[in-house]
């Protein structure tokens, strides 16, 4: 069950970014979109939300890429990958995260 979660949220993560990709508007002058993102707090952690404007685009309640349904521990390690997340779209490259880049980040999570 936990894997078909994983799986689920990493096709709506791909789909998200593809959908922004195509269909978010651009600033002509810096080519990004203007997004921000929310710290939410959930079952024992946090976890974040990602907005262009008033649209909600991702809520993402648990670590990407570790094991688990595995909440963030503190508000700024949720806060450290949304902002990872918001880069990437940006950047228009894929929003994935990898546990390599969740290390890079100092985040805390079971099983490093």
């Amino acid at each position: 069950m936990k894997n078909i979660t994983k799986l689920v949220a990493t096709i709506l993560i791909i789909g998200l970014f593809f959908y922004g990709a195509t269909h978010l508007s651009f600033d002509n002058k810096e080519h990004r979109t203007t997004l921000r993102n929310e710290i939410i707090k959930v079952d024992n952690g946090y976890g974040y939300q990602i907005f262009s404007g008033d649209k909600l685009l991702v809520q993402q309640e648990f670590i990407p890429a570790v094991k688990g349904y595995q909440t963030f521990q503190s508000e700024k390690d949720a806060k450290k990958v949304a902002n990872l997340v918001i880069e990437k779209i940006q950047e228009r490259t894929s929003p994935q995260i990898s546990v390599d880049e969740l290390k890079e980040l100092g985040v805390v999570f079971e099983g490093q």
